[in-house]
Formats: structure tokens, C-alpha cells, sequence
């Protein structure tokens, strides 16, 4: 059976206590990456989160493109979140585990938004590596382990293997690209041949945007009947 991280990008809105209580229910682990300009009007459901046994890591304050930011700019960017999620486990009085980062768009500061070409290999360039070396100095890395051998695993940013791209389902975007259905997400599921490979883990991202609950449990139900194992 095909073993994967669940990542869930954009929290929390509204919806986010019922994704939470969907994957509990469900036995499935994931880690949630929360923006902290959403974090500060819901901090409550991401407090929920943790006490329900979730990871959160970062996603920055403002999801921003880190490549259309200084470098100091990104740096506040990505502290001000960081306050937020030590904040929120110190209200559950619960350790943080992890520190995580995923950059917006998966943009890591040379202004490639790889999240829109689907990753195959990611190499760090002059743009990129100082935003790695901090990363690295401050204690972030990935927790993915036993990953395809084309994945960056000396990479300190959280990066994916497969994106479902569900966001084209989201009130904004329903309509505007080729996936129009949550019948097209699951067709594109299967027809990526990496996510039948059982010799390696996969990371999936999906996101926590208003109006995407009812395509996010369909979504995971579905990965859940091909006989996905999520794993923390």
C-alpha cells in the first residue's frame, strides 16, 4: 500500500475544526501549515488543532512570494508566524514538536512558484540559499523520511511530491482552470503513476480555504479507497 504525509496548507478558516474533526475521526495524522495573518483571527481552531494531536508548522504571516521580498522583509514575514504558532502551543500548554516551514507557492526566493509546475527536482541557487541558511540556523527541517531519491532531502523547507491542486475548486478559482470537479481531482490522482510507487513515501498537499471542506474529506476518502496510509 502507498504510504504519504498529509500536508494541509492556508489555515485555519471557519471550516478548520471540522477538517480536524474529520481527520481525527479518520485515525489520519497531518500537519497542518497555518498563515499567520488567518492564525490571528481564528487562533482558537488552531489551539483545537494541536490539542487534538496535529503538527502545525509555518506557512508566513502574510503568503507572500518570497521571491518578491527582501530578505529582511521575509525573515519578519516568517517571524511574526513563527510568535503566533509558539503562542498557541504555549495556550495548550503542549511542547512544539517540529519546526516547520513551507514557502508560499512553494517559491522559494528566486521567484519560482514550483507548486504550479508540479516539483520534480529543486537545486539551491543564490536566491534561494541564504533563506535555506536561515532556515538551517534556526532550527527548521523537513520530517520526511524514505522519500524518492529525486527528492531534496537536504532542503530545510517543507517541500511535496504531489499537489492535488483542490484550490481550483475554491470560490475564487471554481471555473477558471482545467480542474472544474472533484471528479477531475481524483482523475488526476490516478493518473499520476509516482502515487502507485509503494517503495518510496509521498508528500500531498492540499489546502484549508473557505468553501473546500466537503472536496477536502471527499479528496481524502478517496486516497483512503486507493489504499493511502497517512502517516505522521
Amino acid at each position: 500500500m502507498p504510504k504519504a504525509y498529509l500536508t494541509i496548507d492556508d489555515s485555519p478558516t471557519p471550516e478548520t475544526k471540522d477538517l480536524v474533526n474529520f481527520l481525527t475521526a479518520r485515525d489520519i495524522p497531518a500537519i497542518i501549515f497555518v498563515r499567520g495573518d488567518l492564525m490571528e483571527k481564528n487562533p482558537h481552531a488552531i489551539e483545537y488543532a494541536i490539542q487534538k494531536g496535529f503538527i502545525i508548522g509555518n506557512h508566513s504571516y502574510s503568503h507572500k512570494s518570497a521571491g518578491e521580498m527582501k530578505y529582511q522583509d521575509w525573515i519578519d514575514d516568517l517571524e511574526l508566524c513563527d510568535n503566533l504558532i509558539e503562542t498557541a502551543y504555549q495556550n495548550c500548554n503542549l511542547p512544539r514538536p517540529k519546526k516547520l516551514y513551507r514557502f508560499p507557492y512553494i517559491d522559494r526566493g528566486d521567484g519560482q512558484k514550483n507548486e504550479q509546475i508540479d516539483l520534480a527536482t529543486i537545486k539551491e541557487n543564490d536566491q534561494t540559499l541564504p533563506l535555506q541558511q536561515y532556515l538551517h540556523k534556526h532550527g527548521f527541517h523537513q520530517p520526511f523520511e524514505n522519500m524518492p531519491p529525486t527528492y531534496p532531502n537536504k532542503a530545510k523547507d517543507c517541500l511535496y511530491t504531489f499537489t492535488t491542486r483542490d484550490w481550483m475548486l475554491n470560490k475564487k478559482h471554481l471555473g477558471n482552470h482545467n480542474i472544474k470537479t472533484i471528479d477531475d481531482l481524483m482523475a488526476r490522482v490516478d493518473a499520476d503513476k509516482n502515487l502507485q510507487d509503494e517503495t518510496y513515501n509521498h508528500v500531498i498537499i492540499m489546502h484549508d480555504q473557505l468553501g473546500l471542506l466537503d472536496v477536502s474529506c471527499a479528496l481524502i476518502d478517496y486516497f483512503c479507497e486507493k489504499g493511502f496510509i497517512f502517516q505522521n
